[in-house]
């Protein structure tokens, strides 16, 4: 759950009174046809019921999971003055309990049982609430998720306890750089506007002052309910497998008595800023290192004119990355590491258009030059017209993308499409505004009249100012200070910037002609090694299921040298960004055409992927192959990607595939404050200046996910810690990569996956071409691995009925927050104990949340969750808290394993099939596109384990599992004192609990626990479990 403002992930900001349909005295059908994707075959329709709720209903017989999404059209801007976070706390309190399920918690139960998930989110003008769950499971979780909107309990005693998980959520990102930047441009605005609101709330806002102002917080939330939560201010999508005509008797069943109290939609007229809150120039303090320029002006929302698409035209070429745009000469001038541009925060009445530029150190001395030379070349889009031919292939690419555009998950797309009918009429339901229709040069031109010195406000961001600002915003406590800058000044800044060949683009030669589908020779169900020689293994598998013009390539560069110290795991990575940094001014039309590629460092070496249309991807991989031995390395870009900030962090250290890896998504949802985007995506960033900056922002990671580190630093036999990498890329200079880069190829084995919609000769004509590219030219770059240099991944072996513990300060000494990972090692991979664990995890995980962070209120992150490091596995409780120090939370988890064991035996039978039926059901959900099938399969060939049935497996296993055999591998690994338990604690201490963390470090170790005082001697004097990796000539297939 959460307060966005606006996110990344999340649906557009609502329109404030789109027309909504009047009361009906019986469920009214709408007649008119929804725009959709030529190749779904879902069934829609559009009811809206007698109370006026309108719903949209999706039948897809295909489906394994059903979904609902309810949009209800309040978000903080009604958030009565001076209780600030209202409207959020309301979203958190109506998942506690019903009049109908009085049982606190028992909506998330059921949904955890069933195989589902649930969340909500609020923001500005409307709060949306999510759910999804096995699809036979849809009716009860149907009637569950109903009772928020008709009676929902709303207990004293849970009220207290939710503001405090209220303000944990605020503790969480009161130093998230995104959530600070977003409120300050919020506190420069009219304070007589709702948008200036503070929207999250915390203790002070929703108990102190409240309490100062002779307010019940629990009697104003009640009131604010019966006033604001009315059907007609509703839309409701149920997404399911029964027929349209079975799921309209159940939606008119379960939402028949939401009450409509014919309240008015909410309306918030005028723009948030007034004439002084425009040309100024504000100079701000983040938290991390590094430079930002954001520019934004007021603009007339083009939601107004969605099917012109006026922004997504203008942040297309604003946002450019190809030859002669904006920020193809400033890269080249090592001024810009990355470039957004787009709409940012927006509703029907007001927007803002921001340009977002990551600045290089010496582009932090150009910031005069930088905005120069934005002005000229908004000044060029004035000027020269707006070509209709950029249009046509924006609509082209647009229209490609809608109609061959991914099944997803269904709570995802629930989401999305209920956040689109408070905005858009029912034809335009799915559409929205992601494919311009009508090509409006006035409407363009309209929008860049706007875009002018005199509406102009500058936000620049940067350790730099330090000490020179006069302001501190409220809620954050972001320092900053605010100048006034006269138009006449920036047209100084453009007639003084640098004289630079900006042009329009030149036209996609990427854009998908061909969208035919190949002939499939042999189906088949798991992937097939068509190729074996000492260069390379080919693994293919065609699209037998989604049947999309679509391809996926996995390319793994086996390089024994690239991790074998710090110097050259850093030196791999520099080479892997400077290739991307090449390849941008090339590759970036690629992207915006929906094909899409990246090469980053991995625990092997490297890796290259490429995903979407398979028209133009063959081109692509033999021009990213080509750039590998012609590689050369260019002092300017190499000290660019040295010292700024980008976007690939530490992928060795804290990340696995998608399949084994053992960091799963720990914060519920989030969609934190973004930066504005172009339409198609980000600027490619510098490589030298890049990492460094990132690595000394390292210390600014939350808590969680620094015990998540560190867990994996104590487990990984090769993982490299992040300040020794820091170190050594500090004395790196371009020579040392020219020189260690024919080392790094010198050797090198490729593990190849080609899946989707290429035929199985075009696959071994493209790996043939790249061993003759890269092993059989006339000077080979490459030569084969011997077999004694295959690299394995190996993981450390707890010890049986001992506790490890390795206590840490926070890195960052102003975050008060603590957090612990409490790990209890099982076993390595093995079908039955497998199954075991997740059973054990799938029961365990809801008590867990619902006791150590509803109950007991430790913090905002408290859950429990699988872990997987290359096949071995266990489970791991993660909490963040201000509230107890990490050895206390560590008590805190024992307390709760010895409440589990009562839930765990006293389970009925019905309940524990209920949960073994419902990770059944997730094990046989079908995938929705080739990422999905494609992302298994490679997990299966990365890690060398290859069972491609492992699904099939678990599930053979599932239906033959035995409540006993549950209990019996609980009380043998588990349970408090269990005989085979292997434990790590990993604690970090934030800034409130220094004292503790002394303490623990001279206090001798209690009994059967030992202290980690120095990681690597852990790591060298404990046993490894052996790898499932092997050479080429090893492998059972």
């Amino acid at each position: 759950m959460d307060s966005r403002p606006r996110g990344t992930d999340a649906p557009a900001e609502p329109a404030h009174g789109a027309d909504r349909p009047g009361a009906a005295a019986t469920t009214a059908t709408g007649e008119v046809e929804i725009t959709k994707p030529r190749n779904d075959k879902r069934g829609y329709r559009r009811v809206v019921l007698p109370n006026s709720l309108e719903c949209l209903l999706i039948s897809d017989p295909d489906t394994d999971k059903a979904a609902a999404s309810m949009n209800v059209a309040v978000g903080y801007f009604c958030d009565p003055d001076g209780l600030e976070g209202l409207a959020h706390f309301l979203e958190h309190m109506l998942f506690y309990a019903s009049e109908k399920y009085p049982v606190e918690d028992s909506y998330s139960k059921y949904i955890a049982e069933h195989g589902g998930s649930t969340n909500a989110f609020t923001s500005s003008e409307h709060t949306n609430f999510y759910f999804d769950v096995n699809s036979d499971s849809l009716h009860d979780a149907l009637d569950r998720f109903a009772q928020f909107f008709i009676k929902p309990l709303m207990s004293p005693d849970a009220t207290l306890r939710e503001i405090k998980a209220v303000d944990s959520e605020n503790q969480k990102n009161l130093l998230s750089d995104p959530w600070r930047m977003s409120q300050l441009q919020k506190h420069l605005c009219s304070k007589s506007h709702p948008y200036h609101k503070f929207s999250t709330g915390n203790w002070d806002t929703l108990e102190v002052k409240a309490k100062e102002k002779g307010l019940d917080t629990r009697l104003e939330l009640l009131k604010f309910y019966d006033s604001h939560y009315s059907a007609n201010l509703m839309q409701l999508v149920v997404y399911g497998k029964d027929s349209l005509d079975n799921l309209q008797n159940l939606v008119e069943d379960k939402f028949c008595d939401i009450r409509n109290v014919g309240r008015n939609p909410f309306s918030f007229p005028g723009h948030p800023c007034a004439s002084e809150h425009l040309q100024i120039l504000v100079k701000a303090v983040p938290i991390k290192q590094g430079h930002t320029l954001r520019i934004l002006w007021p603009i007339t929302p083009s939601i107004r004119h969605y099917k012109k698409g006026p922004c997504k035209y203008i942040s297309h070429l604003i946002g450019h990355e190809g030859e002669g745009s904006l920020f193809y000469i400033l890269k080249n001038l090592g001024w810009a590491m990355s470039l957004e541009a787009g709409e940012g925060d927006w509703s029907y009445e007001f927007s803002f258009f921001s340009v977002v530029i990551q600045l290089t150190d010496v582009g932090q001395e150009h910031m005069e030059d930088i905005v120069g030379l934005l002005f000229r070349y908004i000044t060029l889009l004035q000027t020269s017209g707006t070509p209709k031919w950029i249009f046509d292939e924006l609509q082209a690419i647009c229209e490609t993308g809608f109609h061959y555009r991914d099944k997803g998950p269904p709570i995802n797309y629930v989401v999305n499409i209920s956040s689109n009918m408070q905005i858009f009429p029912p034809e335009d339901w799915l559409i929205a505004s992601s494919v311009p229709s009508t090509f409006s040069p006035d409407a363009i031109q309209n929008i860049l009249n706007e875009l002018i010195p005199e509406n102009v406000r500058i936000f620049w961001e940067s350790k730099k100012f330090e000490g020179q600002t006069n302001s501190t915003e409220p809620w954050y406590g972001t320092c900053y200070s605010v100048e006034a800058i006269h138009p006449s000044v920036i047209q100084k800044w453009v007639e003084r910037a640098p004289e630079e060949d900006l042009h329009l683009p030149k036209r996609n030669i990427f854009i998908p002609s061909d969208l035919s589908l190949k002939g499939v020779e042999e189906k088949i169900s798991f992937p097939r090694m068509l190729r074996k020689t000492q260069f390379s293994r080919l693994w293919y598998k065609p699209d037998t299921m989604f049947f999309t013009p679509k391809a996926y390539i996995k390319m793994d560069f086996h390089c024994p040298l690239s991790r074998s110290s710090p110097e050259s795991s850093v030196l791999t990575d520099l080479f892997t960004r400077l290739l991307m940094d090449y390849l941008n001014d090339y590759a970036y039309d690629a992207q915006v055409a929906g094909l899409y590629y990246a090469v980053k460092p991995n625990d092997t070496g490297f890796q290259v992927t490429m995903v979407g249309y398979s028209d133009k991807m063959r081109t692509l991989l033999e021009t990213v192959i080509g750039k590998i031995p012609d590689f050369e390395v260019k002092f300017d870009r190499f000290s660019v990607i040295k010292r700024a900030g980008g976007a690939a962090f530490f992928g060795s250290t804290c990340s696995g595939s998608s399949q084994n890896s053992s960091q799963e998504q720990v914060e519920p949802k989030k969609a934190a404050p973004p930066a504005p985007r172009s339409s198609f995506g980000e600027a490619g960033a510098g490589a030298e200046e890049t990492m460094t900056k990132e690595y000394e922002n390292f210390k600014f990671r939350q808590p969680y996910q620094q015990v998540l580190y560190y867990c994996s630093l104590i487990l990984d036999e090769q993982a490299w810690p992040w300040d020794e990498e820091l170190a050594a890329l500090l004395h790196l200079e371009a020579s040392d990569l020219g020189r260690f880069l024919p080392h790094l190829l010198a050797k090198t084995f490729i593990e190849c996956y080609f899946a989707g919609n290429i035929e199985q000769s075009e696959a071994q004509s493209i790996i043939q071409h790249v061993e003759d590219v890269l092993f059989n030219g006339p000077i080979s770059v490459c030569k084969p691995l011997s077999p004694s240099q295959h690299l394995a991944k190996r993981i450390v072996k707890l010890e049986k009925g001992l506790r490890f513990y390795y206590p840490a300060m926070c890195l960052n000494h102003q975050d008060e927050n603590s957090a612990l990972l409490h790990y209890i090692q099982t076993h390595q991979d093995n079908v039955k104990q497998n199954v075991l664990l997740q059973l054990l995890a799938q029961v365990g995980k809801q008590p867990a949340f619902h006791q150590l962070r509803s109950v007991e209120q430790l913090g905002y992150i408290a859950l429990l969750r699988q872990r997987n490091d290359s096949g071995v596995r266990g489970l791991q409780f993660i909490i963040q808290s201000t509230v107890k120090d990490p050895a206390n939370l560590d008590a805190r988890v024992e307390a709760f394993l010895k409440m589990f064991e009562d839930i765990l035996y006293q389970m009925p039978d019905e309940e524990f099939k209920s949960n073994v039926n419902a990770l059944i059901d997730l094990k046989l959900e079908k995938y929705k596109n080739i990422r999905e099938e494609s992302a298994f399969f490679w997990g299966e060939i990365a890690e060398g384990t290859l069972k491609f049935d492992r699904k099939e497996a678990e599930v053979a296993a599932l239906r033959e599992l035995k409540k006993e055999e549950l209990i019996e591998f609980f009380n043998n690994h588990v349970k408090l004192d269990a005989p085979q338990k292997k434990i790590l604690s990993v604690q970090v201490y934030g800034g409130l609990h220094s004292a503790e963390y002394e303490k623990i470090t001279n206090d001798a170790p209690p009994p059967q626990s030992c202290a980690i005082t120095d990681v690597y001697s852990f790591r060298r004097s404990r046993p490894l479990y052996g790898s499932f990796r092997g050479g080429v000539g090893q492998m059972k297939l």
